[in-house]
């Protein structure tokens, strides 16, 4: 099964996010396929914009895959943990044509993140956005330097701290999404958006993307070692994985690491 499905209505190429789970969560195999998708639109000149969705009836993305996650020991697999997100929020950064996320059901911690590289976020009325990291024992320092950059430092302040979910009337305000559509209607509404901006002459809007976008690069790169430090903290206390084993229906797997 391929986990991510390109298809293309006119010159906009979506790319549906297939994981088995509708949850999608961000595994590896997961992110090197959204990549690898990202790449080849940016390279297509039949490409003119791109759209990324979770799906008909699924979730954008509900975060990092858990199954990967759990084992972490707070060692140099974390380094490379963060070097893959890094990596895959890039690679929404460096396409240079117009990028849209239709986002519908769950955008929470790597999800909501992972929104937030777009250019214009189409949500549903029904999708709800959470980052819920410090609750379950999990370090938020990329969230949090993501959402300060985004959205502002007091506004950052209240959804790392809070961990409440946030539906799409508060996300509006928050500017997190910047138009809401049915959930039947989500996906025409990103692609017509999509063809807008793809229609504005290229060469101005490419320029100034690129400019918009390197701060936000910026960011990422510079906030990932002290994301290493805080999330090799974290999984050496073995502060999350309690959590890991409720989701997953496990024994704690925290006993006798």
């Amino acid at each position: 099964m391929s986990l991510v499905v390109e298809t293309d209505v006119r010159a906009v190429r979506v790319v549906t996010l297939n994981h088995s789970s509708r949850m999608n969560p961000f595994s590896a195999e997961l992110e090197n396929s959204i990549k690898s998708a990202l790449a080849r639109a940016n390279t297509d000149p039949s490409v003119s914009a791109v759209v990324v969705t979770g799906g008909p009836d699924r979730s954008f993305s509900a975060g990092g895959d858990f199954n990967e996650v759990k084992l972490m020991k707070g060692g140099v697999e974390v380094d490379r943990w963060i070097d893959r997100i890094t990596d895959l929020y890039s690679s929404v950064l460096l396409v240079d044509k117009p990028t849209v996320a239709a986002i519908d059901g769950y955008a929470i911690g790597m999800g909501f993140q992972f929104a937030l590289m777009f250019d214009w976020r189409q949500a549903a009325t029904s999708a709800e956005f959470r980052m819920p990291e410090l609750r379950h024992g999990i370090g938020c320092s990329v969230g949090a330097a993501i959402l300060r950059h985004a959205i502002g430092y007091v506004a950052m302040q209240e959804i790392v701290f809070a961990c409440e979910s946030i539906d799409v009337e508060k996300a509006m305000t928050y500017g997190i999404v910047n138009r809401l559509s049915t959930p039947e209607q989500l996906l025409r509404d990103a692609i017509a958006r999509a063809e807008e901006l793809a229609a504005y002459p290229q060469v101005p809007y490419r320029a100034t993307k690129q400019t918009i976008v390197q701060s936000m690069r910026d960011v990422l790169l510079q906030s990932a070692a002290a994301s290493k430090r805080v999330h090799k903290a974290a999984f050496a206390a073995r502060s999350p994985h309690a959590h890991f084993a409720r989701v997953l229906g496990e024994n704690d797997v925290s006993v006798g690491a």
